[in-house]
């Protein structure tokens, strides 16, 4: 849905002339308390005044505050509370940071130290290796989303009104994205520092421009652009969509496609990339 929407009633000019006080009814997604209490009073104030310059000739009335009833209703968070918005974010920048750096240093590391000479002289497939490599970390990843979300559950009573099996299958892909963004890394890397200053490159643009610092749609059409190129964007709002609005697979496919297209491109150039590596 929309931030906000209202809901004029049927006969609501009627009995506005009649001084009957009908009701109008604003409604809108309260996951982020802040933006939507100040869209809230935005239109509010619009609702009071949007009556008094459009009735044409004798039905034209001076309108005043009380003139109808606003009923407004705030969907997913109706008592505003910020971790409903902030801790969706949280887990996925922890996930991001954590399995991007082991990733990258790791791989890194082992080039610097010969590691890798020795994997290539033993028997293993290519393919073998970068299995053998990654589920680790696929473990670690899935180990550290569930300690998150049974702390966001347990000590920051955040609701979980959706599937289970959906919201881990959306950190699986996430998962296996930043670790193929991690091995990408360590492919361009030439040693530890660069893998930390490119995974610095990244992290950056990802923390401020998927909607996690400052809300998605206010934000200017550059920084947009660049937003939904990034994996943290979707993933933020299909983990709301999960958690808070119980949402279907769906009705969260806007989102859940793009994150499955840019796990596949980015996989792809991981593992190409470690290939190379190898080679």
């Amino acid at each position: 849905m929309s931030l906000l929407s209202w809901t004029i009633p049927e006969g609501f000019t009627r009995k506005l002339l009649r001084g009957e006080k009908p009701q109008l009814l604003i409604q809108g997604d309260a996951i982020d308390p802040i933006t939507t209490g100040n869209a809230l009073s935005a239109l509010v104030q619009v609702a009071k005044s949007m009556f008094q310059h459009d009735l044409p000739g004798d039905m034209r009335v001076v309108q005043k505050e009380d003139d109808f009833e606003l009923i407004i209703h705030r969907m997913f968070n109706p008592e505003g509370i910020t971790q409903f918005n902030t801790i969706p974010g949280i887990m996925g920048s922890i996930l991001s940071t954590t399995l991007i750096l082991m990733t990258a240093l790791s791989i890194t590391r082992e080039r610097e130290n010969g590691a890798l000479e020795n994997l290539l002289v033993s028997p293993l497939s290519g393919l073998e290796v970068i299995i053998g490599k990654i589920t680790p970390f696929v473990i670690i990843g899935l180990f550290q989303a569930t300690l998150i979300l049974i702390a966001a559950v347990l000590l920051f009573d955040i609701p979980l009104h959706g599937s289970v099996f959906l919201l881990f299958f959306v950190l699986l892909i996430y998962v296996f994205l930043c670790l193929s963004i991690g091995i990408g890394i360590s492919g361009l890397a030439q040693n530890q520092l660069q893998a930390l200053q490119m995974s610095s490159f990244y992290f950056i643009p990802s923390i401020m421009l998927s909607g996690f610092i400052s809300p998605f749609i206010s934000m200017p059409d550059w920084a947009k652009a660049i937003g939904s190129c990034l994996p943290l964007t979707y993933f933020i709002r299909l983990v709301k969509g999960i958690m808070l609005k119980g949402y279907s697979a769906t009705a969260l496919l806007p989102d859940l496609l793009p994150l499955i297209g840019l796990a596949v491109i980015v996989i792809g150039v991981g593992l190409k990339s470690y290939r190379k590596t190898l080679d």
